[in-house]
């Protein structure tokens, strides 16, 4: 499993331990727990009729630490300027509070925060950590819930995690969203105390869920105020609905989901996925996956988001990706693939516009750094790994992924806020043509040490993730190898 993966999947996961672990020990805060105890979700009964019940069972809890990324040969967004080393470091956190549950209903509020130290400035300063400010503070969070155990209902500000919608939590400032949210177990039930986790189906123990959602705006990971703007321009939200269906036939357990979404004014996707896991020996099992999304326009053709006065912005996109692994206890192996297909006139010859993902994990072949979500069409094949050892303590895991980018900038990628003239697919200019069929090698490594002998909840993390970029006489030259670094270190009250 890939970096993105394991570390947006963890978090959410952990978020839900964490809040179940803390009870009501006020706490100060950020993000995920490596050294959480199993039991998982959050706070109390759905049934209190008390009030005085309901606040005895709130729960608060947080994190404090600090992050810091470094970056070698860093690229502008149009791949043509190497602007050197790109570093930055900041301290921070968040606070996550949400009252027990009266008669199903309940609130929740939680603050993040991030705090450059001001070590890096100038050139050699990636604005990652707190975008564009010295600091980044919101309350992400504000809302009233109703929850029982066959259904989860959210209206305000919330996090959610979907495939094509979800927090990108690998900072101290996740994705937040403002609307209505909501999850139903039509089988078998979701959690019975009460919960303040992500909504998600993720993690969802009923046979057969569905989710909704309609956000008006968005806060994004750089920001501290929310808009109904998205990366690509002026914006109305997003609509989604999604399903999913898990069950074990003869010992292989296997799940379906599918997803559509209105991103308004920009572009209307669907996305499938099914995975299995199937036991061959003691704690040995055979796994693997098929996804597939299409993307078309959203109305009768998208909103111009190009640049290009009066261009008609076609959307036509599609990808899909492939994984076949073997687990034995804690180690696991596993093949992945990914193919996106060009389609000639159609925004960047058949790009998907994504403005609410990044790298998230959820594409099979995603790495680090790099995924053809991002590259546009082309292919990607490679390998991935994970380990654990010293009795769970240390977690490691590893890539190898090669893509072949149709239409290559020395593997970099577009800018998302357009600022070249990128229809019907390619950039004018200094960077003259794309590098046709451009190979990228990236090669991650990843790994976690809990460190709870020491300080219960503290924990550090190293995520690294180079790209070693083919390129050819004739087309720009861009500076390899692009390495990149990230290191944790949180600990948890």
């Amino acid at each position: 499993m890939n970096f993105g993966q394991t570390r947006e999947r963890d978090r959410r996961s952990r978020r839900k331990t964490r809040l179940g672990l803390l009870g009501t020990t006020c706490a100060a805060a950020a993000f995920v727990a490596l050294a959480a105890a199993p039991n998982a979700f959050a706070g109390g009964s759905l049934d209190n009729t008390s009030l005085q019940s309901a606040f005895d069972q709130s729960t608060f809890n947080g994190m404090v630490g600090f992050i810091t990324f470094n970056y070698l040969n860093h690229q502008q967004g149009d791949g043509s300027v190497n602007r050197g080393p790109q570093n930055s470091f900041a301290i921070g956190g968040d606070f996550v509070a949400h009252s027990g549950s009266f008669h199903g209903f309940s609130v929740g509020l939680a603050g993040y925060g991030a705090q450059s130290i001001g070590y890096y400035k100038g050139a050699t300063h990636n604005t990652e950590l707190t975008g564009s400010y010295p600091s980044v503070q919101s309350f992400r969070e504000a809302y009233g819930q109703y929850q029982n155990k066959n259904m989860e209902f959210r209206f305000g500000r919330q996090l959610i995690n979907t495939p094509w919608a979800n927090a990108d939590y690998y900072t101290f400032s996740p994705r937040a969203f403002m609307g209505v949210a909501g999850v139903i177990d039509a089988i078998g039930h979701g959690p019975t105390t009460t919960d303040s986790a992500p909504l998600s189906l993720d993690d969802s123990p009923a046979q057969f869920s569905i989710f909704f959602a309609r956000m008006f705006t968005y806060e994004s990971r750089y920001s501290s105020t929310f808009t109904s703007n998205n990366r690509y321009g002026p914006a109305n939200g997003l609509l989604t609905i999604g399903a999913k269906y898990q069950n074990t036939f003869g010992g292989t357990h296997v799940s379906f989901q599918g997803w559509y979404y209105d991103f308004y004014g920009y572009g209307q996707l669907a996305y499938g996925e099914v995975d299995f896991a199937t036991p061959v020996g003691h704690g040995q099992s055979i796994f693997g996956g098929f996804q597939a999304t299409t993307e078309g326009n959203s109305g009768s053709a998208s909103r111009n988001f190009t640049g290009v006065p009066g261009a008609k912005v076609k959307i036509d996109a599609k990808e899909f990706g492939a994984k076949l692994g073997f687990a034995d206890g804690p180690y696991s192996i596993n093949l992945v693939g990914g193919f996106s297909p060009i389609e000639k006139g159609a925004f960047r010859n058949g790009e998907i516009v994504h403005p609410y993902r990044d790298l998230s994990g959820y594409a099979f072949s995603n790495s680090m750094q790099t995924g053809l979500e991002d590259f546009g069409p082309g292919y990607a094949y490679g390998i991935q790994w994970s380990a654990k050892f010293l009795k769970n303590k240390l977690d490691l895991s590893g890539n190898y992924t090669r893509y072949l980018v149709r239409y290559g900038y020395g593997g970099d990628v577009y800018s998302y806020d357009n600022t070249n003239p990128l229809y019907p697919g390619f950039p004018v200019g200094p960077t003259g043509s794309p590098v046709p069929n451009e190979q990228i090698s990236s090669i991650g490594f990843n790994a976690s040490y809990d460190l709870s002998s020491i300080l219960k909840g503290l924990s550090i993390t190293e995520n690294t993730d180079t790209n070693i970029t083919q390129n050819r006489s004739g087309y720009p030259q861009y500076p390899n190898v692009f390495f990149s670094s990230r290191l944790y270190l949180e600990y948890n009250f």
